[in-house]
């Protein structure tokens, strides 16, 4: 998974990698791999990783707790 936000272009969208719809004060962009999500920004040049959680149906946990972005 790391190798999808370091080696290739972090703002690149595909299929499991994309830039939020709505407007969000935690991240601008998300990776999905598997059941997991990574939320992250990137700002001159740098990945920098906001939130990592599973998705548990419609659900997105976070530290045990539904999260809402």
């Amino acid at each position: 998974m790391h190798q999808r936000l370091s080696l290739e272009n972090p703002t690149e969208e595909d299929h499991n990698r994309f830039r939020l719809r709505r407007a969000s004060a935690y991240a601008d962009y998300e990776l999905r791999a598997e059941r997991w999500r990574v939320f992250y920004r990137v700002q001159q040049g740098v990945v920098i990783v906001e939130l990592i959680g599973r998705k548990d149906g419609n659900h997105l946990i976070i530290e045990g707790k539904e999260f809402i972005l």
